[in-house]
């Protein structure tokens, strides 16, 4: 997707809509006594397994756009990175990357997050070269994110900032000659810091209790009941304490976002961060069972780990809201 790509637009005025499912492919819609449903979400999932890497892509329907995306690894284990959530016009594409030692089979889940098109003008920023920033138009406001990382590189972070005009895209090193690519998708709104009077952009923050256990989750929610479910845009951060004892602390390369995940009703996102699988004893997201992808996607179970060492660490989850302008 180029910068500056147009996207279209969307409809304050909806209809309540029932959910719907699929085994593989999901695209979820939400009742609302009363109150007209900010978004559709629609989801999708890739081949469940060994295959490396692997992407999939949740498209809107017909006469929307998208506004926001997510993604997640399912028994990734520590063992898989989620690589790319890449927004586009009416879909978004999401890819996962095995490391070489990942034996059990695994899949990535897609999200989009999306809106009826009413012809207002919203646009796809990418992040200039030598930039991991990608900035929103000066007259628009952030709704969604993405990133696109190269081969082999864990994400430490994905951030929109607390004003609504760019979100940054984190990693604890750089390929030579490949270099991470942050995506804003942005609508019409009020960011924080304008003037103007009416209800304006609002970034929701999470974070985890400090710890050295695998995996750290978090779940972002909206402030207020009486809030549209309109949950749009995802992030995630790891922040690791660094050791008083240790005088030339190095960025920790074992730690990694493998979960940004809107739910259906739009009212909360999950973000999950686990440490790199490996030879000793840890913990990691399960999300499924070697025969398959289960319904526990959230449940625990014992997992290697490479590093004998246990940092201090957290995660921070993020979430932007399109209708709190």
């Amino acid at each position: 997707m180029s910068r500056g790509t147009t996207l279209g637009t969307s409809n304050r005025s909806r209809c309540a809509v029932a959910a719907a499912a699929a085994v593989v492919a999901v695209a979820a819609t939400l009742v609302l006594p009363g109150a007209a449903h900010a978004a559709y979400r629609h989801r999708a999932e890739s081949g469940y397994d060994t295959t490396s890497p692997k992407s999939v892509t949740a498209t809107c329907g017909a006469d929307e756009v998208l506004i926001g995306a997510g993604g997640r690894i399912r028994n990734g284990n520590g063992g898989v990175r989620l690589a790319a959530i890449v927004p586009g016009a009416t879909s978004v594409e999401v890819r996962g990357e095995a490391y070489p030692d990942h034996a059990e089979p695994w899949s990535v889940i897609a999200a989009a997050v999306c809106e009826s098109d009413d012809g207002t003008a919203r646009v796809v920023e990418v992040s200039p070269a030598g930039s991991q920033t990608a900035s929103c138009p000066a007259d628009l406001v952030l709704s969604g994110t993405g990133f696109d990382l190269p081969a082999g590189v864990p994400l430490a972070g994905l951030v929109p900032d607390a004003d609504g005009a760019s979100v940054t895209v984190r990693t604890a090193f750089h390929r030579i000659g490949a270099s991470p690519v942050a995506y804003a998708v942005c609508v019409e709104g009020i960011r924080a810091s304008w003037p103007e009077d009416g209800l304006r952009y609002k970034r929701f923050t999470t974070t985890s209790p400090v710890g050295t256990s695998s995996p750290r989750t978090v779940t972002v929610q909206r402030e207020w009941e009486w809030e549209f479910p309109s949950m749009s845009g995802v992030g995630g951060e790891i922040t690791v304490l660094p050791d008083p004892a240790d005088p030339f602390p190095i960025s920790r390369t074992d730690l990694f976002i493998d979960a940004m995940m809107p739910n259906d009703d739009g009212t909360r996102v999950t973000v999950a961060a686990v440490q790199r699988a490996g030879t000793e004893t840890g913990r990691s997201v399960r999300g499924g069972t070697p025969a398959g992808p289960s319904a526990a996607d959230d449940e625990l179970r014992p997992v290697p780990r490479y590093l004998t060492d246990d940092p201090k660490w957290m995660v921070t989850g993020y979430s932007t809201d399109h209708d709190i302008y």
